[in-house]
């Protein structure tokens, strides 16, 4: 599989979560972030992989990682899937992961205040 851009971190993104990056920033998805994707979080990736562009394009939350800085966009589509983000030491945002948020742990994002809700 060829690196290929799968979205981008838009300025409303960039806002909610106070990030210092340039808006328009291509988030790509790379061979190996697929491999992990597949082989780490298989039901998930079966079942919303498909979905990807759309939740970076149109998520319904956004969460940013105090520890790694790392950005998740949350959708709902039948349940809370969630694409992992993260900028490289080089520079390059790559969509790393994704995997089912739990309603519950989505309520802990948002009763700690980490959880950003986007436009519609």
């Amino acid at each position: 599989m060829k690196t290929r851009q799968v979205g981008i971190i838009t300025a409303e993104v960039i806002s909610l979560l106070g990030l210092s990056i340039e808006p328009g920033m291509p988030i790509l998805l790379g061979e190996s972030n697929y491999k992990h994707m597949q082989e780490s979080h298989p039901e998930a990736f079966a079942d919303y992989f498909e979905y990807l562009e759309d939740i970076l394009a149109k998520p319904d939350f956004v969460n940013l990682n105090p520890k790694d800085g790392s950005v998740k966009y949350i959708k709902h589509i039948f349940e809370n899937v969630a694409v992992g983000v993260r900028v490289s030491a080089s520079g390059t945002a790559f969509a790393r992961t994704i995997f089912i948020v739990e309603t519950w742990k989505l309520r802990q994002y948002e009763a700690g205040g980490y959880l950003k809700q986007c436009s519609k």
